[in-house]
């Protein structure tokens, strides 16, 4: 016997903007409805944190964006110019940022890196590998790491 559903999934390649904002609208609903600090978090708002290194000409040479939510700081992106690269910026920045987030009350960072980034780097600064997902992309690996920073 055929069990007819009055829905039918529709594929596509290439899905509406609206469509995904609709989604992503449905998920922050529930998660606001049974979590309350997503809830808190969307009401106060997540805390950008960055700092810059410009040049003579204003150009930006090496930078790092973070988030502050739930007591945590998400670093989202560390770069540097390469031929700034070895000189103590990416230390800096990330020293910065710790002790910024932790005087806005933050005791923990996470971040996301790949095998061919800096995993190294965050290892020679406290940061652990609390998860990893090999073979992305093939060949290569995946990590999230966290640091529990003590003021």
């Amino acid at each position: 016997m055929t069990h007819h559903l009055p829905y039918h999934i529709v594929p596509t390649d290439a899905p509406d903007a609206e469509d995904r904002a609709f989604l992503v609208e449905r998920i922050r609903e529930f998660n606001d409805r049974v979590s309350p600090h997503h809830r808190e978090a969307r009401a106060a708002g997540l805390q950008p944190l960055a700092f810059f290194v410009r040049d003579e000409m204003g150009q930006i040479m090496a930078g790092l964006t973070a988030e502050l939510y739930w007591g945590w700081m998400f670093v989202d992106d560390l770069w540097v110019h390469e031929s700034l690269r070895h000189q103590g910026y990416g230390s800096r920045l990330l020293a910065k940022a710790e002790e910024e987030a932790q005087k806005r009350g933050c005791d923990r960072a996470w971040l996301r890196t790949f095998s061919f980034q800096a995993r190294a780097f965050y290892e020679k600064y406290g940061y652990r590998v609390v998860g990893q997902l090999d073979d992305y992309p093939p060949g290569e690996a995946f990590y999230w790491m966290r640091k529990d920073m003590v003021t």
